[in-house]
């Protein structure tokens, strides 16, 4: 088997390939001879090298398509981290705010539970609204059974459809709640154990807030004091009066007659004030009264969203 091998390679070793070379240019053409064993060799060799690149290629678009998801699932781990900084930031303002929201409770003296459960045995389907008509308009004020049955009632209003049209159709009567805000300082009388009195409310909001007239009237007053600073009266007619404190500016100016809900003041800190707030009374027959037997919609006041 060796012998005839040796053979084939002698015989082979005769046979050569001739490559003849001809320049464009007026050079004398040239030629080589190789041997069929190096065409076969040049043939394998430019076979392995054309393997070699199909198989780099392959790796090369599988090593870049990996990069590349790997490059994705860095930036989509590195907005998950920022995402759930914001959660965590997030869930601190919820605490903060919910330990925030229990402490104005507890200042208030509003529980929770409890003025739920009013809100819940109140209901609507038993609201007469003109038995409300019949208190308000042709008496002009609102007297209150006791300080229950007034908020069930008021509760009952504020739930009812028909508010706005009691509103409208008591345009002259300040029943409209001038600013949404927090309640800070109640209605106080003076008596054995109140030697101080508060003739209004306090409602705390933004500085700059609108203040809008709690009733339609004529404005009898629009100018400085020294304990409520920027203060704008409003007469509605029936000997009540309403009181607007503590203003940044006035937007309105007296024997200038508002609607209902008009803008008439911005919400500030002027005259004897620790802080941007609203000092809102109400006046009947020359006496201050709770505002509460007026402003329907007074449980906007004390309710935290």
């Amino acid at each position: 088997m060796l012998v005839v091998f040796l053979k084939l390679m002698q015989r082979n070793r005769s046979q050569k390939v001739s490559i003849l070379i001809v320049p464009e240019d007026d050079a004398e053409p040239y030629s080589f001879r190789i041997s069929t064993h190096m065409v076969k060799l040049l043939y394998v060799v430019g076979a392995v090298l054309i393997v070699h690149i199909l198989v780099g290629a392959i790796f090369y678009w599988k090593y870049a398509s990996l990069y590349s998801f790997n490059t994705k699932i860095l930036a989509y781990n590195s907005q998950l981290q920022k995402d759930n900084k914001r959660v965590v930031a997030l869930a601190d303002q919820f605490y903060a705010l919910e330990n925030e929201y229990k402490k104005v409770k507890g200042l208030l003296g509003v529980d929770i539970e409890s003025s739920q459960q009013m809100a819940d045995v109140g209901g609507r389907q038993n609201f007469d609204s003109s038995q409300l008509f019949d208190n308000i308009v042709p008496a002009v004020q609102i007297n209150r059974k006791s300080s229950l049955d007034f908020e069930k009632s008021n509760k009952q209003f504020f739930l009812s459809p028909k508010k706005s049209k009691i509103h409208s159709f008591a345009e002259n009567i300040p029943t409209l709640l001038p600013v949404k805000g927090f309640l800070t300082f109640d209605f106080q009388k003076e008596g054995w154990f109140q030697p101080k009195t508060h003739s209004g409310i306090d409602i705390v909001a933004k500085k700059g807030t609108l203040i809008r007239a709690a009733g339609a009237g004529v404005v009898i007053f629009a100018g400085w004091t020294y304990d409520l600073g920027n203060l704008i009266i409003i007469e509605h007619g029936g000997g009540i009066l309403s009181y607007y404190g503590h203003n940044q500016r006035l937007l309105k100016s007296e024997k200038i007659y508002v609607k209902k809900g008009e803008p008439i003041a911005l919400l500030g800190t002027s005259g004897k004030s620790s802080g941007p707030h609203l000092h809102f009374e109400i006046w009947r027959d020359g006496v201050p009264v709770d505002p509460r037997e007026f402003i329907l919609a007074f449980n906007e006041t004390i309710v935290i969203n």
